[in-house]
């Protein structure tokens, strides 16, 4: 059963302006898990990168939040890329199962969550 459903999107110009702006503090303000995986990207999109892992983090305390669930973007970490993508979310309920997928590219970044019950079979 689908209990919260996130979505947001995310100017890569605006992340880009951010990093310059404020460097390696703003790296690891929003994403102090690490960001070595946007490091390691083709040269070019690395803003892209780290907007959607933004993206990513505020569409899980949506719909967390949709869910019912009181959750901040520091309670959410995401580590990893493409099929290693992974997002943990500190004191979530084993029963929540989260699902979700991330894009971007030039202009904007985009990610969506489901929280679904997860039921254990008999």
């Amino acid at each position: 059963m689908i209990l919260g459903v996130g979505v947001d999107i995310v100017s890569v110009k605006r992340i880009e302006g951010l990093i310059n702006r404020f460097g390696e503090r703003f790296l690891k303000k929003v994403l102090p898990e690490g960001y070595e995986y946007c490091l390691e990207k083709r040269k070019g999109e690395f803003c892209g990168c780290i907007a959607a892992r933004f993206a990513l983090k505020e569409a899980t305390v949506k719909a967390l939040s949709q869910a019912g669930y009181r959750v901040g973007i520091k309670d959410v970490s995401v580590k990893g890329g493409g099929r290693e993508l992974s997002v943990a979310v500190r004191n979530l309920p084993s029963q929540l199962k989260l699902l979700y997928s991330i894009s971007h590219e030039r202009e904007y970044a985009v990610a969506v969550v489901n929280v679904i019950e997860h039921q254990s079979r008999p």
